[in-house]
């Protein structure tokens, strides 16, 4: 029994979603996986890169922020020092769930989005839709619109428009999605896929063991000392991941 935030969500999602093997999955690639933040990837698809990858298909990675705002203030530590420590983390969980190595960082800063029709956005567009050219990304997989987290919603935006501009098939995750009280209520005219994934939680355990900023580790004394709430973590019990295709999607 999967005792997590939204798992009433998650069965309700799950009893109507199109189910897929990850074999399957990996045929329909190559893939992209835009994370808000370093640690989103793995928390919200870190099994299905590790299960997609396994089966024979490439799953590229892209991060938006460089995550230096998750502990403002801590002794010894400057954004430009958090931005980096979290990079690496990023570097290792990829090199964990074994995915392609040449992510890309776009880092927007936290909390502090760009919006349609400003030069930062308007340059990532280009940046990312030429990124995906390049490596014949076919579909494009990010946080839920609907997602309570500024940096969350600016991602889906983002990705909304380069899949318009790449001509890829846009698929969004839940992250803290599943946090939110009425969601199944909100998903109701969504597609679900769920693709079998897993085979691929050990390595995504191994892959958030290395996100360990975000797990109450490394930086310490912050005046907002972020910590990913054991509840979340057990979102990779979760046999499956979920997919939605959203009416907004291009």
């Amino acid at each position: 029994m999967v005792v997590a935030p939204g798992g009433k969500a998650w069965s309700n999602l799950t009893r109507r979603a199109r189910r897929m093997s990850a074999k399957t999955a990996a045929g329909q690639g190559p893939w992209l996986v835009l994370a808000p933040h370093p640690d989103d990837e793995t928390l919200g698809c870190g099994a299905f890169i590790a299960s997609v990858t396994a089966a024979g298909g490439r799953v590229h990675t892209a991060f938006l922020t460089d995550g230096a705002g998750s502990h403002p203030d801590a002794p010894g530590w400057s954004g430009k020092r958090i931005a980096g420590l979290r990079r690496g983390e990023a570097q290792a969980a990829l090199k964990a769930l074994g995915g392609e190595q040449d992510a890309l960082y776009l880092d927007w800063p936290d909390a502090s989005p760009a919006s349609k029709g400003d030069p930062l956005f308007v340059r990532s567009v280009d940046r990312l839709a030429a990124w995906c050219n390049a490596r014949g990304v076919r579909q494009i997989v990010v946080t839920w619109s609907g997602e309570p987290h500024c940096d969350h919603e600016a991602a889906a935006a983002l990705a909304k428009a380069v899949a318009s501009r790449a001509h890829c098939r846009l698929w969004q995750y839940l992250v803290w999605g599943w946090t939110v009280p009425d969601l199944t209520k909100r998903l109701r005219g969504a597609r679900v896929l769920s693709i079998a994934t897993a085979s691929g939680s050990p390595r995504q355990r191994r892959a958030m063991a290395c996100h360990r900023s975000q797990r109450g580790g490394r930086i310490v004394g912050a005046r907002e000392n972020f910590r990913l709430p054991v509840a979340m973590m057990r979102l990779m019990d979760r046999p499956n991941t979920l997919l939605l295709e959203t009416r907004d999607a291009p």
